[in-house]
């Protein structure tokens, strides 16, 4: 599990700096303790360059991974919180969605938890305060934490880190750095020209890549020609700054702007507006309104000046100062009905994508937003779910960005349509953080439109996020609300809907007869409507409420309905989960040998699902199964089982396990084991 960034190919220099972080990464090792590293510098000055090479160098010395946050902090409307940096680190370690918890401190003490006693490395990138870093520092361990940013961060004092302050490239290493580039890909510049050049740009790594990304697009110009222009540019940027070092990084990305082609100067520039970290071919073609084969041709110069970083997976990201000059440049020179169709383009790309996605994952699903049966009568986007939902997982910080971005620009409509595309990913991945934020925007936004509908549908998933975590009579409310918008609206899947997410806090409340009443109605509606999911999951909804109210034969009829759809429908998670409710009240009915083989059917279907959660708990019941049957051997076997798979997840239900298997140690020690299948 490596997610550090790849190390620039035009490193140079820095050697005592690598000196002294190999030192600390000898003495992690040696003293297995954690020790933490501070590099700060002025922008583009290569802190990031620094810590990606040396630790790309030292990967083997942490074996248990590498993880890698870029914090955004100098770019405001990125920052990365600290709760967001922790579920993405969380689910690296293999955390299931649904374990990792809600707030802040509750995900600092599980990173802690998950890292404790591990080697591990962590670049903590673009920090902007002691307290953003502090909340991400792993439990006691060998590990290595570098820290790059801008401050000095004295609040980590501590911890007692280690600062390593990075200076301009001394103007050897500079020139170096310079004609290093430039070797083979145009004529060697003459001694007195390479050191113009890299004093002009400040002898900051960022800035000189720049330069020579500028001379190789443009060889037939000659370096002295650059030398003038940049010496101009440099005068009237002047005062722009208090850092000399930055008005020089704005001076030559000011001249590498200027000697761009038209188009590639054009799609700099809306690329400028893009709200999200990162972006792909498609999202930019989209956003310039062209054809996705001439923006790779656009993008290829935007690399080649170094005005855009590839990341090598076929997405592109701005360094956080070429970001701001991009944006900058645009609202300089694009008029702003330009401005606002590119963002309506660029909002309308992502949507339809996510919509397209979002249908992948729950074709059966009903929806609001129109686009969605439009989208199913064009060809597939994604081959299938797995690609569907890398997609989702990978775009969800420009997805997130842009639901804000659309709610304060009046795009309120795309808003809440973007919240409602992501239901599929939240579902699956209990994003929470976002979840509640998008949705909160979304609500806001549905609200402006004062359309009843909109507003009802944002608050049921507000609902079932809050269900999820369990806030009961928080989710109560909300769906309460819904209902009432649902009724006012006259939509009657929309009441169905909001009647089982009541009849699911009734099951939470322990009323399992309100609960029936409350699914049975929405039973009736799906059925009048033709909407075969629904009713499927009412089935399944309905089988939980009889199990409660200790019906156990109603409850199996109910759930083998619900089996036949999703087994039809190929939809394991849930077949799964309907699996296993099934099992559950075959052996609370004494049915035991069903329950035995209904069991090993779930298990097959989790383990295609991929649903380690799910895979976890079949074991778990297995193996009571087996206890139940004084089977010994069986039955220790499905419960080291589960409780590998709870303690990679960092599941309570491993402590369950434990206890399970202490009786079986107990018991085995008074009488001999009982030979049976392994």
């Amino acid at each position: 599990m490596c997610q550090l960034p790849l190390a620039p190919s035009g490193f140079t220099d820095r050697n005592e700096e690598l000196r002294l972080l190999t030192r600390i990464g000898a003495e992690v090792e040696e003293r297995r303790q954690s020790r933490l590293v501070i590099v700060t510098g002025t922008g583009g000055v290569g802190k990031t360059a620094l810590a990606t090479t040396f630790l790309r160098q030292t990967v083997a010395d942490f074996p248990d991974g590498q993880l890698y946050a870029d914090l955004a902090g100098f770019s405001p409307a990125e920052a990365v919180e600290p709760e967001q940096a922790l579920d993405t680190f969380l689910r690296a370690l293999g955390v299931a969605p649904a374990e990792i918890p809600h707030g802040l401190a509750a995900r600092a003490a599980l990173f802690r938890k998950h890292t404790k006693d591990r080697r591990m490395a962590l670049l903590l990138d673009n920090a902007i305060s002691s307290a953003q870093v502090r909340s991400l520092l792993p439990g006691e361990g060998a590990h290595l934490v570098v820290v790059t940013t801008r401050l000095r961060l004295t609040g980590l004092i501590d911890h007692r880190p280690e600062f390593i302050d990075i200076h301009p490239l001394e103007a050897a290493a500079a020139i170096s750095l310079i004609n290093g580039l430039l070797a083979g890909r145009r004529a060697t510049l003459s001694a007195r020209t390479s050191r113009e050049l890299a004093e002009l740009g400040g002898r900051l790594p960022l800035a000189l890549c720049a330069i020579a990304g500028r001379l190789v697009m443009r060889p037939q110009r000659s370096a002295e020609h650059m030398v003038a222009e940049l010496g101009e540019e440099r005068r009237r940027l002047a005062v722009l700054s208090r850092y000399e070092e930055e008005t020089s990084v704005r001076a030559v990305f000011d001249v590498s702007y200027s000697t761009l082609p038209r188009s590639a100067a054009r799609l700099y520039r809306l690329l400028g507006l893009h709200p999200g970290p990162g972006f792909d071919a498609s999202a930019a073609a989209a956003l310039a309104d062209i054809d996705v084969f001439d923006v790779e041709e656009q993008l290829e110069y935007l690399v080649a000046a170094s005005l855009l970083g590839e990341r090598g997976d076929g997405r592109f990201a701005f360094h956080d100062l070429v970001r701001i000059h991009a944006r900058d440049r645009a609202h300089e020179h694009e008029p702003a009905h330009e401005r606002a169709a590119a963002l309506d383009r660029l909002l309308g790309y992502y949507l339809r994508t996510a919509v397209a996605a979002d249908l992948t994952l729950g074709p059966g699903r009903w929806h609001l937003n129109p686009m969605f049966e439009a989208a199913r009568e064009r060809p597939a986007v994604f081959d299938g779910r797995e690609e569907a939902l890398a997609w989702l997982e990978t775009e969800l910080p420009t997805l997130r960005a842009l639901v804000e971005l659309a709610r304060t620009s009046g795009r309120n409509e795309t808003a809440w349509q973007l919240c409602e595309a992501m239901w599929e990913l939240f579902s699956l991945h209990r994003h929470y953080d976002v979840w509640l934020e998008t949705h909160t925007t979304g609500l806001a936004a549905a609200e402006e439109l004062g359309e009843p509908a909109p507003q009802a549908r944002m608050l049921v998933a507000l609902a079932v996020a809050r269900l999820n975590l369990n806030e009961v009579e928080t989710a109560a409310q909300l769906v309460q609300r819904a209902h009432d918008l649902w009724v006012r609206a006259g939509h009657r899947l929309g009441q169905a809907a909001a009647l089982e997410y009541l009849g699911v806090t009734d099951i939470i409340r322990n009323t399992p007869r309100c609960a029936i009443l409350r699914f049975a109605e929405a039973l009736r509606i799906f059925e009048e409507e033709d909407e075969p999911r629904g009713v499927a999951m009412m089935n399944r909804r309905l089988e939980e409420a009889h199990r409660d109210a200790g019906e156990h034969d109603t409850a199996i009829r109910y759930l083998s309905h619900a089996c036949e759809y999703f087994i039809a429908t190929n939809d394991d998670y849930v077949t799964s989960r309907i699996l296993v409710g099934l099992a559950d009240c075959h052996i609370k009915a004494g049915e035991l040998d069903q329950a035995g083989s209904t069991l090993e059917q779930a298990l097959q279907v989790s383990q295609r699902a991929r649903a380690r959660m799910e895979i976890a708990r079949v074991h778990q019941m297995l193996g009571e199964l087996h206890m139940l049957r004084g089977h010994v051997p069986p039955s220790r076997h499905h419960l080291h089982q589960a409780l590998s798979r709870y303690s990679e997840l960092g599941a309570p239900e491993a402590e369950t396990i434990r206890g399970h298997l202490a009786g079986l140690e107990r018991e085995s020690d008074q009488e001999p084991p009982e030979e049976g299948p392994p």
